[in-house]
């Protein structure tokens, strides 16, 4: 990678995501600033609150820290709309917190934040590598939200005389008119964001078994997103052709499509491991779930590189009034088997061979994590496997919506890379 390339891949990381924050606020930051401790001694941390995770789930999670410790921790929410948009907001004013969970490090934020590689407890942590910064490593996590999953359904596939879920593309191919004659929708997508997160989801395994790291491959101008994709647009392009995929479904409110599939009228529905607590939630299915890790490419081994990102990341901030008991707070929220269970139990996070009690459906999520080769970035990508822009996954999406209008897969191909290359 030219240093140019590699530059240009490093300032889009944190854009990634967060909100965009005026880079004179973060330059005006040094390390040590802002407030140490807060008030009564305590570790503030900063974490993104929603209505699961609220101020008393927070509390009760560290409150067996503190027991055993004595140390205290403070759980502020973001003063922004997001720990994303707050955490450089206050480096700038010199009120950060010590430990931020929900984000990642970019350029800027980096000089400012500890590095824990040399932590032993950190090392085994979920994509401890996968997310390092240069040599780096400030993130830690406690699992991985699992992306390229497909839900089936077993009742449908029985009703289709479909004895076993589908492993190659050429299995898959043949499923979908027995689906449609068995009178479900064949695969369901949503418009929205959903559209090309479910191509990039279903495409994950055969594309990086094709062009491992393809994210770095395209920073080094070694191969073009739509050299990458065109393979996937043609194969999305004729399942759309065919009435596979309903044409009107590129307008359909994700939420409806989550409904088609839990009413039982969709054979194939991809999608990532936060659906499964929407499953779970579902009392009465009239059909029984099946989840597997989507195809592979012809003459390679299944099942291939799933596509996952760190879930519940921390970062310490460097500089700070207590830097041994922010490590010993991290250190218990990634590794301490009751503190990941609880944080396991919200938002389909999985840590593989977590060896947790679970449902059907999350054994089976847990089963596909265990059996994966590795994980792989996604979208944009992660830590030092980056492509050279930002805003990927909204252009995706525009792009692979643009195959339900009459784009051919060739000029969505050339489409994404024109827009790469306007955007390096």
């Amino acid at each position: 990678m030219t240093m140019t390339s590699i530059s240009r891949a490093r300032r889009t990381y944190g854009a990634a995501m967060a909100c965009v924050v005026p880079l004179l606020l973060v330059a005006a930051c040094s390390s040590g600033t802002g407030s140490s401790v807060g008030e009564d001694g305590e570790i503030r941390m900063m974490v993104n609150l929603t209505d699961n995770l609220d101020q008393a789930y927070w509390e009760s999670l560290v409150k067996p820290f503190e027991d055993k410790t004595g140390l205290k921790v403070k759980i502020e929410g973001p003063t922004g709309k997001s720990v994303a948009e707050s955490f450089p907001q206050q480096l700038a004013a010199g009120t950060a917190p010590d430990v931020i969970q929900s984000i990642f490090p970019d350029d800027d934020t980096a000089p400012e934040l500890l590095d824990l590689g040399n932590e032993a407890w950190a090392k085994n942590t979920p994509m401890f590598d996968e997310y390092a910064l240069g040599d780096k490593h400030y993130a830690v996590g406690v699992g991985t939200q699992t992306q390229s999953l497909i839900y089936y359904n077993k009742s449908a596939f029985k009703k289709a005389g479909i004895s076993k879920p589908p492993t190659t593309w050429d299995e898959l191919a043949g499923y979908l008119p027995d689906l449609k004659k068995a009178g479900v929708t064949p695969m369901q997508t949503a418009g929205d964001y959903q559209t090309g997160l479910q191509l990039q989801q279903i495409y994950h395994p055969t594309l990086n078994q094709l062009h491992p790291k393809w994210q770095t491959a395209v920073s080094e101008e070694k191969l073009t997103v739509g050299e990458a994709y065109k393979p996937a647009f043609e194969m999305y392009s004729d399942w759309i052709d065919a009435g596979y995929i309903a044409k009107s479904d590129a307008g359909l409110n994700p939420s409806q499509a989550d409904g088609n599939f839990i009413a039982g009228k969709v054979g194939l529905y991809t999608n990532g491991s936060w659906f499964a607590a929407t499953l779970n939630k579902a009392t009465d299915l009239p059909f029984e779930v099946g989840v597997i890790s989507p195809p592979t490419a012809d003459g390679k081994a299944y099942p291939g590189p799933q596509g996952a990102t760190m879930a519940n990341p921390y970062m310490i901030r460097k500089g700070i009034g207590d830097e041994d008991g922010a490590k010993q707070l991290v250190e218990y929220l990634v590794t301490d088997a009751k503190a990941i269970e609880a944080q396991l139990g919200s938002d389909g996070v999985f840590r593989k061979d977590s060896g947790l009690k679970q449902t059907d459906i999350d054994a089976q999520i847990q089963s596909v994590l265990d059996a994966a080769p590795e994980l792989v970035a996604v979208g944009e990508g992660q830590g030092n496997v980056r492509l050279p822009v930002t805003g990927f996954n909204p252009k995706f999406t525009e792009v692979a919506q643009s195959l339900y209008t009459g784009a051919s897969p060739g000029n969505a191909a050339k489409a994404i890379d024109q827009w790469v290359e306007e955007n390096r």
